[in-house]
């Protein structure tokens, strides 16, 4: 080692350094030159564009901007600093819902925002519920859609792992329109009773009303205490096939679609009594368990919904997905700016729109108008008999009245569009268009109608009222196991994606993991339990 005096001032300056170098590279352990408030401050825009960005995929892309390794750990603490920058703490997300329901309602005349407290012996008030429903979705709800509502919730995986409740409607192509959301801790009967109020006092009853759900006991029975059977009930096809496999098994499987498909009453009733003669066990069940509508065949078809599967529900919780580990405050607000701007878009689309119906739903019935080999008989006027033969060559026959608009299948009372021995009938005629035949909620007019009424804009939450309840509203008691809160949920039997079971660390044991293993510790001396097997395609 050589050092250098300097005539300046009294240091020492070291020159050269004659041995090997044998430090770690900063770029290659994890050092302590990144706390948590660096990381912090380098996150925040990351994280303004990406609020669910997650603490690993975080980590990866500091490290991508800057030559250090840093920890996991401080990396997930930089990024919750970094979000309680941007939107506040926990408490103060509960309290600016005063706030957010001030602007709203300001902006939005009309709108409805619910907040519903609960106050303990000791006076303190708790934070239960909250409903919200914009004025220009409801209006655009009775306006333009079809009276078709899919009413589900999902989980919040934030810090408030309460549920996040939806009605959404459907439009004349098929889109899906949210109507209300609202927030609550749990699906319980008082919950669900509550939310369904709130929607009975923003849409009130509209004639044909329709409300599809999952087989959930406390939404059923609430549905039923609100609308007091006023509405059709659907239960979604989907979640009652998931219960009933857990009870039967058996070629008794193979007649339920096709019966929940069924549009005929004479259809159904043969693939009911199919189901009868292969587990007579069935029937009370499906009679006990499952009182609500899941069958086309039982449908009312004044919706001109054909859907035996709540899967708009499913859109609008896949919609909001990124959303969900947010404060509540940014929550609601982030929603609402979603809406403004999906209603947005597609007013640009109706305003392009020409014609009578729909492009979509031309196009569906002109793709259905091909290659249809059936025989037309006709009876006079409008009226005729269609004929053809099925893929084995088994002969049918139905009855169209275009007079009456009804074919004998029932598809077509059921969906509002014709099938396609309507379709073919009418192909054969002069002097008439398809589209003329086509229910009302598909044109044009309507959709244009569905989205005449725009989501007025709103300033930042820094920019909105200061509201003073008259008492400070604190967050709901959180009530979660120990450990690291799920983001993702467990999915079920039969979904896609469903990974096969899981294997204990501790006992090698199938359907558990090693954190709520309470078998004693399999000796690895011991042989081995055999492999699970494999699905076979």
């Amino acid at each position: 080692m050589q050092l250098s005096d300097s005539c300046y001032v009294n240091y020492f300056q070291v020159v050269s350094l004659g041995s090997s170098h044998t430090c770690a590279s900063t770029s290659q352990v994890r050092g302590k030159e990144a706390s948590k408030a660096w990381i912090a401050d380098r996150a925040t825009e990351l994280l303004k564009s990406t609020p669910a960005l997650g603490a690993k995929k975080l980590q990866l892309e500091l490290e991508r901007q800057f030559p250090i390794k840093m920890s996991y750990t401080k990396v997930w603490e930089g990024s919750k600093l970094a979000l309680e920058g941007l939107h506040g703490s926990w408490e103060e997300s509960f309290r600016s819902l005063w706030s957010f329901k001030a602007e709203l309602e300001a902006t939005c005349p009309g709108s409805i925002v619910e907040i519903d407290c609960k106050k303990l012996k000791n006076g303190q008030v708790y934070f239960r519920r909250m409903f919200v429903a914009i004025k220009a979705c409801v209006n655009g709800f009775l306006a333009g859609c079809r009276p078709y509502l899919g009413v589900d919730s999902t989980h919040l995986t934030g810090k408030y792992n309460g549920q996040l409740a939806a009605a959404t409607s459907i439009d004349g192509h098929n889109w899906m329109y949210p109507v209300a959301y609202g927030i609550f801790y749990k699906e319980t009967k008082a919950d669900w009773t509550w939310f369904l109020k709130q929607l009975k006092r923003a849409i009130g009853t509209p004639h044909g009303l329709t409300i599809h759900t999952d087989a959930c006991k406390g939404l059923e029975t609430a549905v039923h205490n609100v609308f007091q059977g006023d509405v059709e009930h659907r239960e979604c096809f989907r979640h009652l096939m998931h219960n009933f496999r857990k009870h039967f098994d058996g070629d008794v499987l193979k007649y339920m679609w096709p019966c929940a498909w069924a549009c005929t009453p004479r259809r159904h009733r043969w693939l009911w009594d199919k189901i009868a003669e292969n587990c007579p066990e069935a029937i009370p069940y499906l009679e006990a368990e499952h009182k609500q509508v899941w069958s086309r065949a039982k449908f009312s078809g004044e919706c001109k919904v054909d859907y035996v599967n709540n899967n708009i529900s499913e859109c609008f919780n896949n919609w909001i997905k990124e959303t969900k580990g947010l404060p509540v405050d940014v929550l609601v607000d982030t929603i609402r700016g979603m809406i403004m701007e999906k209603i947005d878009m597609r007013q640009r689309i109706a305003n392009k729109l020409e014609g009578s119906i729909l492009p979509s739903v031309k196009n569906e019935l002109n793709m259905k108008s091909r290659n249809l080999k059936y025989t037309i008989k006709g009876s006079g006027g409008l009226k005729a008999e269609v004929s053809g033969l099925t893929k084995d060559n088994y002969p049918w026959r139905h009855a169209v009245d275009l007079d009456s608009r009804t074919c004998s299948c029932g598809q077509w009372h059921i969906s509002g569009k014709p099938c396609t021995h309507a379709i073919a009938f009418i192909g054969s005629l002069r002097g008439i268009k398809l589209e003329h035949f086509v229910h009302e909620y598909y044109s044009v007019q309507r959709f244009k109608a569905t989205y005449h009424f725009g989501v007025n804009p709103m300033v930042d939450k820094s920019q909105w009222p200061i509201v003073d309840p008259g008492f400070v509203m604190l967050p709901p008691k959180l009530e979660r196991s120990a450990g690291r809160p799920r983001v993702k949920r467990i999915k079920s039997k039969g979904e896609p994606g469903k990974r096969g079971p899981y294997q204990c660390k501790r006992c090698f044991q199938f359907g558990h993991i090693e954190k709520g293993c309470t078998e004693p510790p399999t000796d690895l001396t011991v042989e081995m339990p055999p492999a699970a097997p494999k699905n076979s395609r």
